[in-house]
């Protein structure tokens, strides 16, 4: 990088797709300005990223759907949204694509790029090609230059392939932290309900978390329980009563995963803030029974948690689709309450030690790399 560099003036088009895109993205802008504060972004996402400099084009949320019949649902006007914005972007001509997660959205985008404006293209966060349809990597090698990977186990599912493949470890491994202090004083008999940040996640998993909370309230009158809700509207996904019991917050799920003993999760990152908040975890996961049906027999990996893919073996009870019952909750939260915190606690700070591999600032300085 010369002397005069950081003067040079650069067009980035980021695109995120959903809320952990989002929050990825904007420590990423924010070290990319750093970097070059010339430098203009044009693209999609949420509220990190419209903090750090980002006109979105469009409500990122309008594309935030997961499974296979979720977005066949939505497919006409998700295809018109991408249109519109590939349209936008190829007017814009800028230097550098980057499809933050949302795959199946960001690289039809990074192959018309590379094909018209013949510029480098990047996905930050590999597709699950180690869960799944690995033949994608072949349909990746004509649309990305460089994928970055943010857990230690994906890096191997692209052995033989030409794409440059970079582990820059997860940003919460660096933004959650804990005291000693915190880790020994959290609440007595505190459990938090975490349903998902998707409406489809709390329609499929909340009513079976506050009934699986109503047995454990009543095998043990000190249990509290907090549901800290990403959107204000999802309490009105919830067909049973929320108990008195239950704490109702919005945005906060950090904050309450830091203080209490044991977490019931939707799989997804979630499970990664438990266990960085040194909170044992239930992870549990739960879809439309049609997608599951199509996944299913394509999948390659014995276990969803991220936590036990981290470490390479199941530590943390995990329940998957029809094993998602009221008692299999209670059972595994159980199992939890019944096994020993100190062997946890040194797990949960290993999985911390190997996601601080650069965060944000290794991920800014790969992307440099390719426009330098």
């Amino acid at each position: 990088m010369t002397a005069d560099s950081p003067k040079r003036k650069f067009k980035i088009a980021i695109v995120a797709g959903e809320k952990s895109g989002d929050e990825l993205g904007g420590p990423l802008m924010e070290n990319l300005k750093s970097a070059y504060p010339s430098i203009d972004f044009i693209g999609v996402g949420g509220e990190k990223m419209t903090s750090a400099g980002l006109v979105s084009q469009f409500d990122m949320n309008e594309i935030a759907v997961m499974g296979i019949i979720e977005p066949l649902l939505k497919l006409r006007k998700i295809i018109g949204l991408r249109k519109g914005l590939k349209n936008f972007i190829l007017n814009e001509r800028p230097d550098l694509f980057i499809g933050i997660d949302s795959p199946d959205f960001n690289l039809p985008i990074a192959r018309l790029l590379k094909k018209k404006l013949n510029i480098k293209t990047v996905q930050y966060v590999s597709p699950s090609v180690w869960a799944w349809r690995k033949g994608r990597i072949k349909v990746m090698e004509k649309s990305v230059d460089s994928v970055l990977t943010i857990f230690p186990f994906e890096k191997s599912a692209y052995s033989g392939s030409n794409i440059k493949v970079s582990y820059v470890g997860h940003p919460l491994s660096y933004e959650i932290s804990m005291t000693k202090e915190q880790i020994d004083n959290k609440i007595s008999n505190s459990i938090a309900l975490l349903p998902g940040s998707r409406r489809s996640e709390v329609l499929h998993i909340g009513d079976l978390m506050i009934k699986a909370a109503r047995i454990l309230k009543a095998r043990n009158s000190k249990f509290e329980f907090f549901m800290p809700l990403s959107n204000k509207d999802h309490l009105n996904l919830f067909n049973e009563d929320l108990e008195e019991y239950i704490n109702i917050s919005y945005g906060d799920a950090q904050d309450v995963l830091k203080k209490v003993e044991l977490s019931i999760t939707t799989s997804g990152t979630a499970t990664l803030e438990s266990v960085l908040s040194f909170t044992p975890c239930l992870t549990v996961y739960k879809t439309n029974w049609l997608s599951y049906f199509l996944i299913k027999p394509l999948l390659n990996i014995d276990t969803i948690s991220l936590p036990n893919l981290i470490m390479e073996k199941n530590f943390l009870p995990e329940l998957l689709q029809g094993d998602v019952t009221i008692q299999n909750i209670v059972n595994s939260v159980q199992s939890i309450l019944d096994g020993d915190r100190q062997s946890y606690e040194k797990k949960f700070l290993k999985i911390k030690e190997s996601l601080m591999a650069g965060g944000a600032e290794k991920a800014s300085n790969e992307i440099l790399r390719l426009i330098n």
